[in-house]
């Protein structure tokens, strides 16, 4: 993943002539490290360590890792997976061997994927010939959603994962805008809103999109909508106020879309500050939202807006 301005680090790098000072003294090593937060990466990388300002030469960069913002504990990143499982829990779901797996027709990887939640999750031949059967059964692919630190490392390798996803996190109130656009929230989503949110993902089946962005696990569910004059939909996003192992209430945000040609006027940061505050309101605390690693530009939005990396998963899927 390429991180963005703002996002805590950890930068590989060749020792050599302009290279930073080699913090552990060893003169034999060859390759040497920094952590801080990434300042700028055009064209060499410049880290801040509080005060101090770290320059590494773009030629001497082997690898560039972004890091939570501070340290996540296990207890937490599991914590955080049970929220975001009960707010997209897909249309069906079941326990199995301390995995959550969940069926949505097909629509969305999220609610058609299993997910390790319950400690001492494993991946062995019998979890996996329970989790082959179940998704048969429903003429689904096998689809994981390898959380990290949540499964033993020997058993889902990061280079078979098909897609890499980071859970960005802020405090409620980080999007907060000036208020441009008419926010509505409903607690369904209309018609026309299930339409603009199909509508980027092909000729998906509306009912059953429906279903699944209607589907949520003992929580609450906001639909916003911002409309113009006319009542043609503008800009829509997606709120789930749920529950973690230790009752930390969070607000998961999802189905964040603006129409091509009234990008850059605010809508969607409006969509995502009207849902905090609705969230706020029934007590979530936290927001988070997951966003494909790759999409450096969605990340850099979420950045601007407070958001910063709590840990990641990827997904895999088995023929």
């Amino acid at each position: 993943m390429t991180p963005s301005r703002g996002d805590r680090v950890v930068v590989r790098f060749r020792k050599g002539p302009g290279a930073p000072a080699d913090w552990r003294g060893d003169p034999a090593a060859t390759l040497s490290d920094v952590t801080g937060v990434l300042d700028s990466d055009s064209p060499d990388l410049v880290i801040l360590r509080g005060a101090e300002r770290v320059v590494v030469p773009a030629d001497l960069v082997v690898a560039v890792k972004a890091l939570s913002d501070k340290p996540v504990r296990n207890s937490e990143i599991r914590s955080l997976e049970v929220a975001a499982a009960r707010g997209w829990p897909g249309v069906e779901s079941e326990w199995i061997d301390g995995w959550l797996a969940r069926a949505g027709g097909g629509f969305t990887r999220r609610a058609n994927s299993a997910v390790p939640l319950e400690m001492g999750a494993r991946l062995d031949a019998q979890t996996m010939n329970r989790l082959s059967e179940w998704y048969q059964a429903r003429d689904l692919p096998i689809r994981i959603a390898a959380a990290t630190r949540l499964l033993p490392g020997a058993h889902v390798s990061p280079a078979d994962h098909v897609i890499d996803v980071d859970v960005l996190v802020a405090p409620v109130g980080s999007a907060a805008s000036d208020g441009r656009g008419d926010v509505s929230i409903d607690e369904t989503p209309s018609k026309e809103w299930v339409a603009a949110y199909v509508g980027q993902r092909g000729d998906a089946d509306r009912a059953v999109a429906a279903a699944v962005v209607g589907a949520v696990d003992d929580g609450k569910l906001g639909f916003a909508t911002v409309r113009d004059d006319e009542g043609a939909v503008l800009s829509i996003g997606r709120g789930a106020v749920t529950t973690g192992l230790d009752n930390d209430v969070w607000l998961g945000l999802s189905a964040l879309w603006t129409s091509a040609d009234h990008r850059g006027r605010g809508l969607g940061r409006a969509v995502t500050s009207a849902l905090e505050a609705w969230g706020a309101g029934i007590g979530a605390s936290h927001t988070y939202l997951q966003v494909e690693t790759g999409n450096t530009h969605a990340r850099d939005w979420y950045r601007r807006m407070g958001f910063g990396l709590h840990h990641s998963y990827g997904y895999v899927e088995y023929p």
